[in-house]
Formats: structure tokens, C-alpha cells, sequence
């Protein structure tokens, strides 16, 4: 058997081998039953005796299979481990936390190799020998038996949300809107601290604010047209084939296309009530032949709920509540959304919505796509009159942090300093909302025409967001 790949691999929620050499102090003086290691950028604190070796790191927000935990006795309740006797600290629903320990956060979960093993006699696997167990290898399954996953809370569903209702609508005719090639969902931005050395001291990045919203994207591509019958008699005719595309406009949320078809659309999904298109209004009118905007969402919804909450708090970036009112001239009723009940709710971009663009591309008509970079991003946006994600900072990596050695462990030396620089927020409320809510991080750019990017977010938000996975209340980038 392997270590390998599903066709689902995410990487920020992958286990991966590591060989820890050693192991350091906990960083309180006066703990003496934990010491700790450092993962990719985290830092883990384990049991004072653990002894260094191999092991398989699990990251925080991974959902371990059920199995592994049983066959290594790692629940908290004795009934559900192989050993009735011994009881360990993991909860039903399989989830690896960010947890504080003596004051400081321990970002994951490490178990001995031989825990495989074990895993692999108890689903009947016990004579097949793992290869393919090298230092750096990054799997979710052995050969098809999947490890671990993106933790996702069975109650998925925020409290004070609505939900999508209506009427079952007979089904259409479809008719396809969508070519595979020209259309793109924006790509999984990877977790910095999963591959530090990814930058290097003269590469030319871009650090943007990372913010709380809601993933829309806008293209104009082209699409699939159906046939007029006079051209279907032409072709048959003439044998001769006639285009059957033609550029037009698709919205989406991050994971679901909302005019897939000519003669359907989707409904609100998550909140009941299509964001995405609002915001599509606002952006189309900019797009040329080709071109996709990535952004994000932010603020409120047009029923007045947020878009995105931590801890009871709208993430509101300055924004407010749409207004509700019976009251309106004719003139406010044609830019109102009617709500069936005699009242209206004036909801209007700039004041109860905003659209931050960080990503545009461009698809030829043979489906090959050119990255904007992010300077160009931001130069485009203010040509347009569109707001860009927050840059931070802009020029060479090593000119970030000048008294960094480029030569000593630069890496790691500027990981840690970016992790705390208060310059970027880092650890500190939003510098851009109302409410008192912590800043969720920073997004980093390599200036190299490929389509990456990686995340770093603060402690005291993955800290709440934690705590809200623990009520079993999940966000839209979940569910959109």
C-alpha cells in the first residue's frame, strides 16, 4: 500500500510524515509535563515523554477517520477505542483544534507511525506494508482508504441565517451555458506555514489584507449557444458547422456556477438570497472579452443579516444594515427589493455592501489563461473605479525585514516575523470594521504569472472561529 492523493487532496488538510529530531522547551517556564516541536511554521506541544522519531503531523481543522482514533485509543469516550480501559482526548466528531496549552496555542496533532499500523489491522489491512513513508510526503488516503478531510460540522448551518426556501420547480430542458475551459472556480489559497520555503529573499511579492467576507467571481467568457433550427437545417444541408459559442456573462460563488443555463438559474443557496448577482451587477459593466474578476464579499446581506460573524460579531468593514421600510416614493421602490409584505429594503452597494477584487484573469478563446499579476490588480481596479483588496506591501522579500540574515534560517526568521508584524495587523482587530472583531490575516503574492497564493492567518482569529466549529455553525465558504 501508499500514502497517496485523493481526487478531493486539499493540502491544508492533509497529514504529512515528519521526522522530529528534537524537541524544545514550552515556552512557559513553569510547564513541566509539555515540551513542544515545530511543523511547517506550528508549533505543537506534546507530552513531556514523547521521544523523537517518526511520526504523521495532522493539521488543525482535519477531520481524522474515525478508525485511526479507535485503533490508537485516542477518544475521549472508552466505549468508542479498541482498549475499553484507556481513554484519550479526541471528541466524536474526529476534529484536530487549535488548543492552548499553559497559555500558548498548540496548531495540530502528531502520532507515531506505528499508528498506522495499527489503523490498517483494524479495517483488515494488517499484512500490507505502507511505502512511500519518506520525511515531506503529503497524503489524505492509503489507496483509497481516506485518513483524514476538511472538518465540517454536521449542524452546517449559522444561527440567525435564513435558510433557502420556496416552491420544487418542475425541471427544465437545460439548456448549457458553461464550457469547462473557460471557466474557472479561483484555486485552493495554500496555508504559508504548510511550505515555508516557498519565498525567497528575492522574489517580489505582494501582501494584501486577507478579509472576512463571502467569495464572488464575475466573467464574461465564452459560452456554449444553443442553435437556432434554421442552423441546424444549415449544417445538415451543407454538412458545414456553424459556432456554437458566443461570449456572455456567468456570476458564481465560490464553488457554484449561478447561471449555468440559458432558461435557469439557482437559487440563494446558503442565505437564501442571491449575493452573488448583486454583486455581479456591480462588477460586469468593467469586464472586457475574456476577463474574470475574483473578489470577495463583505458586509451585509439584503435582509439585513452579515454576511460573516465570529463570536455574535458582524464582520461589517464599515458597513450597515440595509434599511426596511413601507414608506418609499416610486422613484426608491424601482432600486427596492420588494419582500411580498407591503415593505421594501433599499439595499445598495458602497453603503450596505462592498466588493474587494483580488484575482483577474484572462482566457483566450482556446481556453489558455493569462494571471493578471497584483500590481496589475490594483492598477486595473483604480483605473475602473473598483476597490482591490488591501496591499500591504509591495517589492523584494528580503527588503520586508532588511536585519534578517539571508543566509541564517531566513525562512523561518520571516515567517515569525510576519506572523506578529503589527504593521499588517497581525494579531490585532480589524483596523477596517466597526465592531471589535480580530483581524483575520494577510495574504501573500510571488510576482511569477502562476496562478498561487498563500494565506497566513492571525491566532486570535482561527482561536474564534474554532469556537464557533465548536457550537456547529459553519460559514458560507463552506457551503457556496
Amino acid at each position: 500500500m501508499q500514502l497517496t492523493q485523493s481526487p478531493k487532496f486539499n493540502r491544508n488538510y492533509a497529514a504529512k510524515i515528519v521526522e522530529i529530531k528534537e524537541f524544545i522547551k514550552h515556552p512557559n517556564p513553569k510547564c513541566e509535563r509539555l515540551k513542544c516541536c515545530t511543523i511547517d511554521g506550528y508549533s505543537i506541544a506534546v507530552s513531556i515523554d514523547t521521544n523523537p522519531g517518526t511520526y504523521v503531523y495532522f493539521p488543525i481543522e482535519c477531520a481524522i477517520d474515525d478508525r485511526f482514533l479507535s485503533a490508537n485509543n485516542l477518544f475521549r469516550d472508552k466505549i468508542k477505542n479498541f482498549d475499553k480501559e484507556q481513554a484519550g482526548f479526541f471528541e466524536d466528531n474526529c476534529r484536530v483544534k487549535i488548543i492552548k496549552l499553559q497559555g500558548y496555542p498548540s496548531e495540530g496533532f502528531i502520532a507515531p507511525i506505528t499508528y498506522l499500523y495499527n489503523w490498517l489491522t483494524l479495517i483488515g489491512k494488517k499484512n500490507e506494508v505502507v511505502h512511500k513513508v519518506a520525511p515531506g510526503t503529503e497524503f489524505d488516503s492509503v489507496d483509497g482508504e481516506i485518513l483524514c478531510r476538511k472538518y465540517v460540522p454536521k449542524t452546517t448551518y449559522t444561527p440567525g441565517q435564513p435558510r433557502e426556501g420556496g416552491k420544487v420547480r418542475k425541471k427544465l430542458n437545460r439548456v448549457k451555458k458553461v464550457i469547462d475551459t473557460q471557466f474557472r472556480f479561483h484555486y485552493d489559497t495554500t496555508l504559508i506555514k504548510k511550505c515555508p520555503s516557498v519565498i525567497h529573499p528575492n522574489d517580489i511579492i505582494s501582501i494584501t489584507a486577507k478579509v472576512h467576507g463571502t467569495s464572488g467571481i464575475s466573467a464574461y467568457v465564452l459560452c456554449e449557444r444553443p442553435k437556432k433550427w434554421y442552423e441546424k437545417v444549415f449544417e445538415f444541408l451543407t454538412r458545414k458547422e456553424i459556432d456554437d459559442t458566443r461570449y456572455d456573462y456567468l456570476w458564481s460563488s465560490r464553488s457554484v456556477v449561478k447561471n449555468p443555463y440559458y432558461n435557469e438559474t439557482t437559487g440563494g443557496g446558503f442565505y437564501g438570497v442571491d449575493v452573488w448577482k448583486y454583486a455581479d451587477d456591480v462588477v460586469r459593466p468593467h469586464l472586457q472579452k475574456g476577463m474574470t474578476a475574483y473578489y470577495e464579499i463583505v458586509g451585509y446581506l439584503p435582509n439585513g443579516g452579515a454576511i460573516q460573524k465570529l463570536g455574535g460579531k458582524a464582520f461589517d468593514y464599515g458597513f450597515e444594515p440595509p434599511q426596511t421600510s413601507k414608506h418609499l416614493s416610486t422613484i426608491e421602490k424601482r432600486d427596492a427589493i420588494d419582500n411580498g409584505d407591503g415593505s421594501y429594503t433599499l439595499y445598495k452597494y458602497g453603503k450596505n455592501f462592498g466588493i474587494q477584487i483580488y484575482r483577474l484573469t484572462y482566457t483566450n478563446p482556446d481556453g489558455r489563461v493569462y494571471e493578471f499579476s497584483a500590481r496589475q490588480v490594483q492598477q486595473w481596479c483604480a483605473k475602473e473605479g473598483l476597490k482591490p483588496v488591501e496591499e500591504y506591501y509591495y517589492g523584494y522579500a528580503k527588503d520586508l525585514y532588511p536585519d534578517l540574515d539571508i543566509a541564517e534560517h531566513w525562512n523561518e526568521n520571516f515567517l515569525q516575523k510576519l506572523a506578529s508584524d503589527k504593521n499588517f495587523f497581525m494579531e490585532c482587530e480589524s483596523p477596517t470594521c466597526n465592531n471589535k472583531v480580530p483581524h483575520e490575516g494577510i495574504v501573500i503574492k510571488i510576482e511569477n504569472s502562476l496562478s498561487e497564493a498563500y494565506k497566513l492567518k492571525c491566532i486570535k482569529f482561527l482561536e474564534g472561529e474554532s469556537k464557533s466549529l465548536d457550537k456547529g455553525e459553519v460559514d458560507i465558504e463552506t457551503e457556496s
